[in-house]
C-alpha cells in the first residue's frame, strides 16, 4: 500500500540534512572539526530516530486501514446476504397468497389463516436470523434489522389471518360479479408492499455506505 506521509517525510529528511550539512561545513570551516564531528554525530541519530518513528507510525496506519477495510468487506457480505434473504421472502410471499394460497392441497395451518411451518414462515424466520447477525456487526446493542423483519413476519401473519376470514365469510356471494372487496386485505398488501420497499431501500443505503 502506498503510503502517502512518505513524501513529507522524505522532504523534512532532506531539509534536516541540508541543515545539518551546512551547520557542519560552516564549523568545520571555523577549524572547529571535533565540534563539528560531535553536530554530525548528533544528526545522525537524529534522522535515524525520526525514520525509525515515522516507519513505526506508518506501519501502524496501515494496520488500522487493513482492520478498516476487513470489517467493511465483513459488513458488506452481511447485507448482501440480508438482501439475498429478503428477496426469499418476496418471491414465497407472492407464491404463498397469489400462487398456491389460492390452489387446493393447502396445509391445515393455512386453511385456518396460520403461517406455522409454511415457507414463508421459514423464510421470514431465516430472514431474521440474518438481520439479527447484522444488528450484532453495526448496532451492536440495538435491533434495528431484526426489527425491520418481525415488522414484515407480523403484516404477514395477519394477511394470512385476514384471508382466513375471507374464506369463511365468503364475500363473493354478497358482491357483484363474485369480485372480492376487503378494504382491511388491501390496507395490509400496501403496508407490506411499503415495509418491503423500505427495508430495501435501507439495505441498498448501507450497501453503498461499505462499498
Amino acid at each position: 500500500m502506498k503510503n502517502p506521509y512518505a513524501p513529507g517525510f522524505w522532504c523534512a529528511v532532506v531539509a534536516l540534512v541540508l541543515l545539518s550539512a551546512t551547520y557542519f561545513y560552516g564549523v568545520m570551516l571555523a577549524h572547529q572539526i571535533d565540534k563539528a564531528l560531535v553536530f554530525l554525530d548528533s544528526a545522525t541519530a537524529l534522522i535515524a530516530v525520526m525514520s525509525i518513528a515515522v516507519v513505526a507510525w506508518a506501519s501502524y496506519q496501515a494496520q488500522q486501514v487493513k482492520k478498516r477495510q476487513l470489517s467493511q468487506s465483513k459488513t458488506l457480505v452481511l447485507v448482501w446476504d440480508t438482501k439475498v434473504a429478503l428477496r426469499r421472502v418476496e418471491t414465497v410471499f407472492d407464491r404463498y397468497f397469489w400462487g398456491s394460497y389460492w390452489q387446493p392441497g393447502r396445509t391445515f395451518q393455512e386453511v385456518m389463516g396460520e403461517l406455522t411451518g409454511t415457507p414463508l414462515e421459514k423464510s421470514l424466520e431465516m430472514l431474521k436470523i440474518q438481520c439479527l447477525k447484522l444488528d450484532h456487526e453495526v448496532a451492536h446493542d440495538e435491533r434495528h434489522w431484526l426489527t425491520n423483519a418481525r415488522e414484515l413476519s407480523d403484516v404477514a401473519t395477519a394477511m394470512a389471518r385476514e384471508r382466513y376470514q375471507l374464506d369463511v365469510c365468503d364475500p363473493r356471494n354478497d358482491s357483484p360479479n363474485g369480485v372480492v372487496i376487503n378494504r382491511d386485505f388491501e390496507v395490509l398488501v400496501y403496508t407490506w408492499t411499503a415495509r418491503l420497499k423500505t427495508f430495501d431501500h435501507q439495505l441498498d443505503e448501507m450497501e453503498v455506505q461499505y462499498s
